[in-house]
């Protein structure tokens, strides 16, 4: 009777150590840094200034897409659907496919190294829709330093969707394409080649 009921306790003594010291290991418990929440959130500390500038719009922060490869890394935070510029945009898309200048921001983009090769410095950007044909990368002081390699704004009005609000291809192969898709009430499809 006694010899059963210490093997009991030992048994259950022995397997409270082991569960112990299996939470206390470094890693167990802890959490991925690398969640999407994690990302997200830093990313929304490092663009906070950006994102503040942007007078009217709303960033939607929990939809931003990324992107990490081996020579750079890079994030897009799309505008929320109740922001000023995606209203205004929507509200002159037939001025928009006209010619006229719109200046409107399209969202926030995130470089969070330096890009060998490239001169974007690390920093967020505004991208604003001057025009059917030109987006800026506006930087914190509100300068247009970079402009997109390659602009096409489509109407896409009327036509059956689904249309993705953000679709991103990346090519490194001879040289580097970045080619991202918004649909922000018409498609707009920017590409930066170097």
């Amino acid at each position: 009777m006694f010899n059963g009921n210490f093997k009991l306790i030992c048994s259950v003594v022995g397997l409270m150590a082991v569960l112990v010291m299996g939470l206390a290991m470094p890693g167990v418990t802890q959490q991925n840094p690398l969640s999407r929440a994690n990302v997200v959130n830093a990313i929304s500390n490092a663009v906070a200034a950006t994102l503040t500038a942007a007078e009217g719009d709303i960033f939607d922060t929990d939809n931003a897409k990324f992107y990490s490869g081996t020579k750079m890394s890079f994030a897009y935070i799309p505008l929320h659907p109740a922001s000023r510029s995606l209203q205004v945009l929507n509200e002159n898309l037939d001025r928009l496919f006209a010619g006229e200048n719109l200046n409107v921001n399209l969202g926030a983009f995130y470089i969070p190294d330096a890009i060998p090769g490239f001169f974007l410095k690390p920093g967020s950007y505004l991208l604003k829709l001057v025009n059917k044909d030109r987006v800026a990368f506006v930087d914190s002081q509100g300068l247009e330093v970079f402009y997109a390699s390659k602009v096409e704004a489509k109407d896409t009005r009327g036509q059956p969707g689904p249309f993705s609000s953000w679709k991103l291809t990346v090519d490194d192969n001879p040289s580097l394409i970045i080619g991202g898709c918004i649909w922000v009430g018409c498609l707009i499809c920017i590409f930066i080649i170097w």
